[in-house]
């Protein structure tokens, strides 16, 4: 009786150790992915925005401030833009 009982127990403990080593194959698995993922969805980011600074689609904060024309200092972008287009 307690040989069959003990027998019971190892299929059991053998049984769980071999489901416990899928689930840890497959979360481990799942992990892999999902760090491949998330790398590749930040070097779409990082491609991203050296295209758009190479193309000059991010916004530029080299502005013009202020300019002097004619000792007049003149800080309206308008005025500044038209100013340098004539």
């Amino acid at each position: 009786m307690r040989d069959n009982h003990e027998m019971e127990h190892k299929l059991y403990y053998k049984h769980y150790c071999k489901i416990l080593s899928k689930v840890i194959k497959e979360v481990k698995k799942k992990s892999i992915i999902k760090k491949l993922l998330l790398s590749q969805k930040i070097k779409r980011k990082t491609t991203w925005n050296i295209i758009c600074k190479e193309t000059s689609k991010l916004t530029n904060e080299n502005n013009i401030k202020s300019l002097r024309i004619n000792d007049h200092v003149v800080y309206n972008q308008i005025n500044i833009a038209n100013e340098l287009n004539n």
